[in-house]
């Protein structure tokens, strides 16, 4: 890529949209802007390292954040939830770390079971506190690891299966259906005996378990929100946030309400307007011209990284491969919980959605793939 520097110009625009969007709330405006500018320092400070050796030695990092995980299950806090430390000037959240510190690790390892293995222990950790948004990137980002590095169908075939056998679970004949189909699909790909009874044991595992998971793993606000998305009609009190963020957005106007004229973001009516619906607080006040703006520059981002993953250096591929799947599966689980696509996720939207440890862990991102790079042009 002749312009490494794109995804940096890119990752500052939208944090400047992220400020603005906090305005008339100096005060978080100001301590947003602070965050980002410790995320920029960190950004520096991490891409002047060769890359290959902090992958060589992420198996400290990633143990260190498996046990910021289990303490912060122990001594955590965070409205009836366990997600973070209360630092007194920031909220420290583990699982943010973790977005960075597990897939570096996973790359380092070479068995795809190792991976898949290491991987779902921190999902699992994750999961408990519980935090089904964050648990969901640590699961997409192991399984595309994952993929990215795998030399084989079979893997592929795997990784396609635990994704689907979930969703297939709740009916019993999608399940033995979807259960046939992957047994064929290991035959005619000739795989061993092996492959086949392996396979078909994790997929019947995550059948039987996801049942009790939906029961006894999620909150009960949790699977409310998931069957309003699928009965919205019958649902309408807990879609009321998804309701008066398409109200915000309908009214917005091409140029916007103005920072004053707000009136779902000023009079309370759009909750959680500085995170989970910071799009939509900034449509309101900046107008569509301004949103289609951000959605350019939202999407402009991990494409560009995908552009710098065509690169014959493994490491630079591997890098800005999934640093680029981080930042499209942030960006469109919020955008379309903001839409009413999806339920209310809490996933930050990069760079905009206030808050620290998600900036950081964004920066850090940036911070590797740039450093790959530089890497892979000074040798």
């Amino acid at each position: 890529m002749r312009r490494p520097e794109i995804p940096l110009y890119l990752a500052l625009l939208l944090s400047a949209f992220g400020v603005l969007g906090l305005l008339p709330d100096w005060g978080l405006a100001l301590r947003q802007s602070l965050f980002t500018l410790v995320g920029v320092i960190l950004f520096f400070y991490i891409s002047r390292f060769n890359v290959r050796l902090i992958v060589m030695n992420s198996k400290v990092a990633y143990y260190i954040t498996l046990a910021l995980l289990v303490a912060v299950l122990l001594f955590g806090g965070g409205g009836g939830v366990r997600r973070w430390f209360n630092l007194g000037f920031i909220n420290f959240q583990p699982s943010e770390i973790a977005k960075v510190t597990v897939p570096l690790y996973l790359m380092s390892l070479r068995g795809t079971v190792e991976k898949l293995i290491f991987g779902l222990i921190p999902w699992v950790l994750i999961l408990v506190e519980p935090d089904l948004a964050t648990s969901s990137v640590i699961l997409v980002l192991t399984l595309y690891v994952i993929f990215i590095t795998a030399e084989d169908l079979k893997f592929v075939l795997l990784l396609f299966s635990i994704l689907i056998a979930p969703i297939a679970s709740f009916s019993k004949v999608l399940f033995w259906g979807f259960v046939a189909a992957i047994t064929s699909s290991f035959v005619i790909l000739r795989a061993s005996l092996g492959w086949i009874v392996g396979t078909l044991i994790l997929v019947i595992a995550i059948g039987l378990i996801t049942p009790i998971l939906w029961n006894r793993g999620l909150k009960e606000y949790q699977r409310r929100r998931i069957l309003a998305m699928l009965n919205p009609q019958e649902n309408s009190e807990v879609l009321w946030q998804t309701y008066q963020s398409r109200i915000a957005l309908a009214n917005a106007g091409p140029f916007g309400k103005g920072i004053r004229g707000a009136t779902q973001k000023n009079y309370g009516f759009l909750p959680a307007a500085h995170t989970d619906f910071a799009f939509t607080s900034i449509v309101e006040v900046y107008g569509y011209v301004v949103g289609f703006l951000l959605l350019l520059l939202l999407f402009m981002l991990p494409f560009s990284l995908f552009y710098m993953s065509f690169s014959p250096d493994p490491y630079l591929r591997m890098m800005a491969s999934a640093g680029g799947m981080f930042f499209l599966y942030q960006t469109s689980v919020n955008l379309m919980s903001v839409l009413g696509l999806l339920p209310i996720a809490g996933i930050p939207l990069p760079f905009i959605t206030y808050g620290g440890s998600h900036l950081l862990a964004e920066w850090a991102w940036l911070g590797l793939v740039y450093g790959a790079y530089r890497w892979r042009v000074e040798t």
